[in-house]
Protein backbone atom coordinates (compact mmCIF):
# COMPACT_ATOMS: atom_id res chain seq x y z
CA UNK A 1 0.00 0.00 0.00
CA UNK A 2 1.38 3.32 -0.98
CA UNK A 3 0.87 6.14 1.49
CA UNK A 4 0.93 9.86 0.66
CA UNK A 5 4.09 11.59 1.79
CA UNK A 6 3.60 13.90 4.65
CA UNK A 7 3.71 17.47 3.32
CA UNK A 8 5.89 19.85 5.24
CA UNK A 9 4.33 23.27 5.75
CA UNK A 10 6.07 26.09 3.85
CA UNK A 11 7.80 28.59 6.02
CA UNK A 12 6.86 32.20 5.48
CA UNK A 13 9.59 34.26 3.86
CA UNK A 14 10.28 37.29 5.96
CA UNK A 15 10.06 40.57 4.01
CA UNK A 16 11.78 43.48 5.59
CA UNK A 17 9.87 46.76 5.28
CA UNK A 18 11.92 49.88 5.69
CA UNK A 19 10.68 53.48 5.61
CA UNK A 20 12.26 56.14 3.38
CA UNK A 21 15.42 57.69 4.66
CA UNK A 22 14.84 61.12 6.24
CA UNK A 23 17.58 62.53 4.00
CA UNK A 24 15.86 61.19 0.87
CA UNK A 25 12.55 62.69 1.96
CA UNK A 26 14.12 66.10 2.61
CA UNK A 27 15.90 66.10 -0.76
CA UNK A 28 12.66 65.19 -2.54
CA UNK A 29 10.75 67.99 -0.85
CA UNK A 30 13.51 70.46 -1.66
CA UNK A 31 13.25 69.43 -5.31
CA UNK A 32 9.49 69.99 -5.29
CA UNK A 33 9.92 73.38 -3.63
CA UNK A 34 12.51 74.49 -6.19
CA UNK A 35 10.29 73.52 -9.13
CA UNK A 36 7.31 75.25 -7.55
CA UNK A 37 9.37 78.38 -6.90
CA UNK A 38 10.57 78.51 -10.51
CA UNK A 39 7.06 78.04 -11.90
CA UNK A 40 5.54 80.70 -9.65
CA UNK A 41 8.43 83.07 -10.40
CA UNK A 42 8.00 82.62 -14.14
CA UNK A 43 4.26 83.28 -13.95
CA UNK A 44 4.80 86.32 -11.69
CA UNK A 45 7.50 87.97 -13.78
CA UNK A 46 5.86 87.21 -17.13
CA UNK A 47 2.18 87.89 -16.41
CA UNK A 48 1.50 89.38 -12.99
CA UNK A 49 4.32 91.81 -12.27
CA UNK A 50 7.00 91.83 -14.98
CA UNK A 51 10.24 93.42 -13.79
CA UNK A 52 11.46 96.72 -15.18
CA UNK A 53 14.61 95.01 -16.42
CA UNK A 54 12.62 92.49 -18.44
CA UNK A 55 10.36 95.19 -19.86
CA UNK A 56 13.33 97.34 -20.87
CA UNK A 57 15.14 94.38 -22.40
CA UNK A 58 12.13 93.51 -24.56
CA UNK A 59 11.70 97.19 -25.47
CA UNK A 60 15.32 97.57 -26.56
CA UNK A 61 16.04 94.20 -28.18
CA UNK A 62 12.66 92.87 -29.33
CA UNK A 63 11.01 96.13 -30.44
CA UNK A 64 8.18 95.53 -27.97
CA UNK A 65 6.35 98.62 -26.75
CA UNK A 66 3.14 100.61 -26.48
CA UNK A 67 2.49 103.09 -29.28
CA UNK A 68 1.19 106.62 -28.72
CA UNK A 69 0.17 108.56 -31.79
CA UNK A 70 -2.09 111.60 -31.92
CA UNK A 71 -2.24 113.96 -34.92
CA UNK A 72 -3.78 116.65 -32.71
CA UNK A 73 -0.76 116.47 -30.37
CA UNK A 74 1.49 116.44 -33.46
CA UNK A 75 3.75 113.55 -32.49
CA UNK A 76 4.01 109.80 -32.11
CA UNK A 77 6.25 107.67 -29.91
CA UNK A 78 6.66 104.05 -28.79
CA UNK A 79 6.94 103.68 -25.03
CA UNK A 80 8.24 100.62 -23.12
CA UNK A 81 5.03 100.29 -21.09
CA UNK A 82 1.53 101.72 -20.75
CA UNK A 83 1.65 105.49 -21.07
CA UNK A 84 -0.33 108.34 -19.52
CA UNK A 85 -1.14 111.60 -21.26
CA UNK A 86 -1.64 114.94 -19.54
CA UNK A 87 -2.52 118.31 -21.06
CA UNK A 88 -2.25 121.73 -19.46
CA UNK A 89 -3.25 125.14 -20.74
CA UNK A 90 -0.55 127.54 -21.90
CA UNK A 91 -0.86 131.13 -23.17
CA UNK A 92 0.29 129.92 -26.58
CA UNK A 93 -1.73 126.71 -26.67
CA UNK A 94 -1.61 123.36 -24.87
CA UNK A 95 1.35 121.63 -23.28
CA UNK A 96 1.08 117.86 -23.83
CA UNK A 97 3.09 115.31 -21.84
CA UNK A 98 3.15 111.55 -22.42
CA UNK A 99 4.89 109.48 -19.75
CA UNK A 100 5.75 105.82 -19.26
CA UNK A 101 7.13 104.43 -15.98
CA UNK A 102 7.97 100.74 -16.51
CA UNK A 103 9.54 100.24 -13.09
CA UNK A 104 11.67 101.67 -10.29
CA UNK A 105 14.34 104.02 -11.58
CA UNK A 106 12.93 104.25 -15.11
CA UNK A 107 10.86 107.02 -16.64
CA UNK A 108 10.26 107.97 -20.28
CA UNK A 109 8.66 111.28 -21.19
CA UNK A 110 7.81 113.26 -24.30
CA UNK A 111 6.63 116.84 -23.92
CA UNK A 112 5.32 119.18 -26.58
CA UNK A 113 5.34 122.86 -25.66
CA UNK A 114 3.93 125.61 -27.90
CA UNK A 115 6.43 128.33 -28.83
CA UNK A 116 6.25 131.73 -30.54
CA UNK A 117 6.44 131.53 -34.32
CA UNK A 118 9.81 133.28 -34.14
CA UNK A 119 11.34 130.62 -31.87
CA UNK A 120 13.87 129.46 -34.46
CA UNK A 121 15.32 132.96 -34.76
CA UNK A 122 17.18 132.42 -31.47
CA UNK A 123 17.33 128.62 -31.48
CA UNK A 124 20.82 128.30 -29.94
CA UNK A 125 20.06 130.25 -26.78
CA UNK A 126 16.60 128.67 -26.49
CA UNK A 127 17.91 125.09 -26.70
CA UNK A 128 20.77 125.77 -24.29
CA UNK A 129 18.31 127.27 -21.84
CA UNK A 130 16.02 124.24 -22.06
CA UNK A 131 18.95 121.88 -21.45
CA UNK A 132 19.93 123.82 -18.35
CA UNK A 133 16.36 123.84 -17.06
CA UNK A 134 16.01 120.08 -17.46
CA UNK A 135 19.14 119.42 -15.42
CA UNK A 136 18.17 121.99 -12.80
CA UNK A 137 14.68 120.53 -12.36
CA UNK A 138 16.22 117.10 -11.68
CA UNK A 139 18.81 118.53 -9.28
CA UNK A 140 21.44 117.01 -11.55
CA UNK A 141 24.66 118.07 -13.25
CA UNK A 142 25.23 118.10 -16.99
CA UNK A 143 27.67 115.41 -18.13
CA UNK A 144 27.73 116.02 -21.88
CA UNK A 145 25.79 118.11 -24.37
CA UNK A 146 25.90 118.89 -28.04
CA UNK A 147 26.05 122.25 -29.72
CA UNK A 148 22.64 123.36 -31.05
CA UNK A 149 22.29 122.69 -34.76
CA UNK A 150 19.77 124.06 -37.25
CA UNK A 151 18.71 121.44 -39.81
CA UNK A 152 16.26 122.76 -42.41
CA UNK A 153 13.02 123.36 -40.46
CA UNK A 154 14.14 122.11 -37.04
CA UNK A 155 16.87 122.91 -34.51
CA UNK A 156 18.20 120.08 -32.36
CA UNK A 157 20.29 119.50 -29.26
CA UNK A 158 20.96 116.56 -26.94
CA UNK A 159 22.09 116.56 -23.32
CA UNK A 160 23.06 113.98 -20.70
CA UNK A 161 22.78 114.82 -17.01
CA UNK A 162 23.13 112.75 -13.87
CA UNK A 163 22.56 112.66 -10.13
CA UNK A 164 24.41 109.85 -8.39
CA UNK A 165 23.86 106.67 -10.40
CA UNK A 166 20.71 108.05 -12.08
CA UNK A 167 21.08 109.32 -15.63
CA UNK A 168 18.81 111.39 -17.84
CA UNK A 169 19.23 111.67 -21.59
CA UNK A 170 17.24 114.24 -23.51
CA UNK A 171 16.72 115.00 -27.15
CA UNK A 172 15.40 118.52 -27.78
CA UNK A 173 13.80 119.55 -31.07
CA UNK A 174 12.61 123.08 -31.79
CA UNK A 175 10.30 123.91 -34.67
CA UNK A 176 8.98 127.30 -35.65
CA UNK A 177 6.00 127.08 -33.33
CA UNK A 178 6.64 124.22 -30.87
CA UNK A 179 9.28 122.48 -28.79
CA UNK A 180 9.66 118.74 -28.22
CA UNK A 181 11.68 117.19 -25.41
CA UNK A 182 12.23 113.42 -25.42
CA UNK A 183 13.68 112.26 -22.10
CA UNK A 184 14.75 108.84 -20.78
CA UNK A 185 15.61 108.42 -17.10
CA UNK A 186 17.51 105.26 -16.16
CA UNK A 187 19.12 103.95 -12.93
CA UNK A 188 22.43 103.39 -14.76
CA UNK A 189 24.52 104.70 -17.64
CA UNK A 190 22.93 102.47 -20.30
CA UNK A 191 22.00 104.60 -23.31
CA UNK A 192 20.18 101.84 -25.24
CA UNK A 193 16.68 102.68 -23.87
CA UNK A 194 17.12 106.32 -24.89
CA UNK A 195 18.29 105.39 -28.37
CA UNK A 196 15.24 103.15 -28.80
CA UNK A 197 12.96 105.92 -27.54
CA UNK A 198 14.39 108.59 -29.84
CA UNK A 199 14.36 106.26 -32.83
CA UNK A 200 10.61 105.72 -32.37
CA UNK A 201 9.80 109.44 -32.04
CA UNK A 202 8.12 111.09 -35.00
CA UNK A 203 6.74 114.55 -35.60
CA UNK A 204 3.23 114.71 -37.03
CA UNK A 205 1.53 117.58 -38.80
CA UNK A 206 2.97 120.68 -40.45
CA UNK A 207 6.46 121.80 -39.55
Amino acid sequence: MISDATEEPLEAIAVETRGNSPVTTIVAWIGVAVVLFLVVGWIWTRWINPSAGGTIDRYVHNNVGVVFENPNDQFGITMPSTWTRTATADPLGTVVMVTSAPGPGYSFTVTKTPEPVTALDSYASSLNQVAGQLASQAGAEIVTQTTPAHLLDVAVKSVVYRKGSTYWRAGIELLKDRLYTVVAKTPNNDDAPFKRLVASFRILGPR
